[in-house]
């Protein structure tokens, strides 16, 4: 586990859990939040390129200590370099989209059309 000494700006994490699990950030910001807790920021590298439902931000929230366990420590930017060209893990199959009937050329042929130009 990772342990609040070890969180600096610049230093590289990998999310082991939530919505981001397997994906590498760098420290952005580290401080003192406006009611006395510590906190850190994150930057996100590497996002999966893709069409996506709800975009995902590059960006985290404030995360505080009790957050340190869904990270592992990951070291220097090239072990980072190295573990994001080796490409994301697939957890999943990716679906194939498929294109609804009523959308696709073929559509209904003996539906009688309104128009002839079309």
């Amino acid at each position: 586990m990772i342990a609040r000494e070890d969180i600096a700006l610049g230093v590289y994490l990998r999310q082991t859990t939530g919505d981001h699990r397997d994906m590498i950030a760098v420290v952005h910001r580290v401080g003192i939040s406006l009611s006395g807790e510590w906190f850190f920021q994150l930057r996100y590298l590497g996002q999966p390129v893709g069409a996506r439902r709800r975009a995902i931000s590059e960006w985290s929230l404030n995360l505080r200590e009790k957050d340190l366990a869904s990270f592992e420590l990951i070291g220097t930017w090239l072990s980072a370099q190295a573990l994001l060209a080796a490409g994301p893990s697939s957890h999943k199959q990716k679906k194939q989209l498929k294109v609804p009937v009523w959308m696709s050329a073929a559509g209904r042929p003996n539906q009688l059309r309104l128009f002839e130009d079309c």
